[in-house]
């Protein structure tokens, strides 16, 4: 029975959020994908109706997204509307049903036989054998609310999107000529000499007066904001919360013994004691001394005042990760010591302290440990129908707090939580739970004043939260962030001052002047960078992209100095060579770049063939069902 149970809650749990995801970005009009003929389109292509229902759900995500980017958790549908949300979500459907357009009027459409094969190759169908589960398959279709005709329906319409988009974009044979173009490209190397300017410690700065002090602030301000803050209550429903309901008795405790009795076996293990260090000659000085007859406690702890360290490795086995270490341990007797032996981690000696035979756990050691890994594998299974617990009693009218004490759940309080999951004094909210991130997610997902759906969570438990306070983001006043508006204007001013000094250098080098002779009397030192790429690989942690690029823009044989700015400040660069790629490219760097082009030319050439079907296939849009949308909800 527990096996069931086991085998149930693994198959469906872990994997029923995959199938949501793609159940809902296809779930309605999949039907009439082919057929067209649905009376409440917001849009045709060619003879296939883009469902209303569809359209409506894409923009509400689209909508919620547009919350968060923006910091508007009060934007309403209508003023997105107004704003061109509506076009954005409707050309991204009209781009996915221009490929059923044309799959419609070529007469193309998926075999009975490709899609099983796509259902019984699809892991969120398949049992603990990898096998496929008819019974998990119609478990999942029934949670979402689908038939098997719906979701197969779904899995054509990917289909035939895939085969259209592969036929035309799938991998091209690439020219040898441009592989070794490109090789060429990427391998030329250049050296130069630099001289870095930090912008730190720039002396002669003024201080900012009150004046300069407020215009930074007003021109700033977004960079001054107080973060948006949350307050909630969560419930959340674990495994853990229905142990204490779990009845077992140590008849069915010693029932799964059995079952799994194999899994108790100990093989022969060591108690060893080992004495490691890097110094070799220590190690074969020990060795040495414990030959000589003196004790091994003697000599470890001599060892260790000496640098090495001494460890007591109570459950060795033959198994080991360094299997000639193991093989070593194991050929001793008990008392006895090893020869100085290397590994990776330095020198060794091991002593066998003990040996303990192979041996089968008794019920009586395992009881407990079986017992509660029984139990919460059982709370598990049964997590779900506290789920549904909770469902209905909020449907019902309860409140979040009368929810969670019906289900004996203890509701968690956050207040002023940040988007990155941070409360007032900067400390993480929620560190002991597993799936903090998509919970602190959530909280950002639900609007002021409402609940959220009740939550499957990765770790197999649910959730579900309400925000009671949104303090929206708002600019810190002035007088609070005083501090770190001068420390700005100081910065700014510092690589100000860095660039005139790179100008100042630029221009001597101009003149006439060396790099090094202007460079020292700037007191900077000047370094040389050999052998640089197009890619940053040779150039040193100093040299930023923008100098990199330009030193390969640079003329060979120019005197023109390079000037970019760097992450520290500024830098000054001279050309002083270029090499060319003078080899051709490995077999290996040619089936890399020709796997990297053949990709890229395919998807461009899909790209293309997308751009084609607008000029294949009429497209219409019924504004009369757009404007019911935004007239009768807000």
């Amino acid at each position: 029975m527990l096996q069931s149970i086991r085998h149930a809650t693994k198959s469906w749990a872990a994997r029923g959020v995959i199938i949501i995801l793609a159940l809902s970005f296809g779930a309605f009009g999949i039907n009439d994908v082919f057929t067209g003929g649905s009376r409440s389109a917001v849009a045709t292509v060619g003879d296939v109706d883009v469902p209303t229902v569809l359209f409506d759900r894409q923009f509400q995500r689209a909508l919620q997204r547009e919350r968060e980017r923006s910091g508007r958790p009060d934007l309403t549908r209508d003023e997105a509307h107004r704003a061109g949300l509506t076009g954005q979500v409707l050309n991204l459907l009209v781009r996915e049903y221009l490929l059923d357009a044309e799959a419609s009027k070529l007469g193309l459409r998926a075999a009975d036989a490709s899609v099983m094969q796509e259902l019984q190759t699809s892991p969120a169908f398949s049992n603990e054998q990898g096998a496929f589960d008819p019974e998990l398959y119609d478990l999942v279709l029934e949670r979402n609310n689908m038939t098997r005709a719906e979701y197969e329906d779904l899995i054509r319409v990917d289909l035939i999107r895939s085969q259209l988009l592969n036929t035309v974009g799938s991998e091209r044979k690439v020219p040898e000529a441009l592989i070794e173009a490109v090789h060429r490209y990427r391998a030329e190397e250049r050296s130069a000499e630099l001289a870095l300017v930090p912008a730190r410690g720039m002396t002669g700065l003024t201080e900012p007066g009150e004046a300069a002090l407020t215009a930074y602030y007003e021109a700033n301000t977004a960079s001054f904001m107080a973060p948006e803050r949350r307050s909630a209550v969560i419930v959340q429903l674990t495994a853990q919360d229905m142990v204490s309901e779990i009845e077992l008795s140590d008849e069915d405790v010693y029932a799964e013994y059995e079952a799994r009795i194999d899994e108790f076996d100990l093989p022969e293990q060591r108690s060893v004691v080992q004495i490691n260090a890097q110094d070799e000659a220590l190690i074969r000085e020990g060795a040495l001394r414990l030959a000589e007859g003196e004790l091994f406690d003697v000599v470890a702890d001599d060892l260790e005042s000496r640098g090495a360290s001494v460890l007591t490795l109570p459950q060795f086995r033959a198994d080991g990760p360094l299997q000639s270490v193991s093989e070593a341990v194991f050929r001793l007797t008990e008392g006895s010591v090893s020869d100085p032996l290397q590994t990776p981690f330095g020198w060794h000696l091991f002593k066998v302290d003990k040996v303990l035979p192979a041996r089968r756990q008794s019920f009586e050691e395992v009881k407990q440990a079986l017992h509660d890994e029984m139990a919460l594998d059982l709370a598990g299974a049964g997590l779900f129908r506290l789920s549904t617990v909770l469902e209905d009693e909020l449907g019902g009218g309860a409140s979040l707090e009368q929810g969670a004490a019906v289900v004996g759940v203890e509701p968690i309080v956050l207040s002023g939580v940040t988007r990155n999951g941070l409360d007032r004094g900067g400390a993480p909210v929620l560190s002991e739970l597993s799936e903090r991130d998509d919970i602190v997610s959530l909280l950002y997902e639900t609007a002021e004043g409402r609940e959220s759906h009740l939550t499957e969570l990765n770790d197999g438990s649910f959730v579900i939260l309400r925000v009671d306070e949104v303090a929206e983001s708002a600019p810190r006043p002035l007088e609070e962030v005083r501090v770190e508006v001068r420390t700005a204007l100081m910065r700014e001013a510092e690589r100000e001052a860095a660039e005139r000094v790179a100008a100042t250098l630029a221009d001597r080098i101009r003149e006439g002047e060396n790099l090094r002779a202007a460079a020292r009397d700037a007191g900077l030192a000047v370094t040389t960078v050999d052998s640089v790429r197009r890619d940053g690989q040779g150039a040193g942690p100093d040299a930023s992209f923008a100098l990199i690029q330009a030193l390969f823009e640079a003329d060979e044989g120019a005197r023109e100095p390079i000037v970019a700015p760097t992450a520290g400040g500024w830098g000054v660069a001279v050309l002083t060579g270029v090499n060319e790629a003078g080899r051709g490219a490995t077999g290996e760097e040619r089936d890399r770049i020709r796997d990297q082009l053949s990709r890229a030319w395919g998807a461009n050439l899909a790209e293309a063939y997308r751009a084609a079907l607008y000029g294949r296939h009429e497209i219409s849009v019924n504004e009369g069902t757009l404007s019911a949308l935004f007239s009768q909800r807000n």
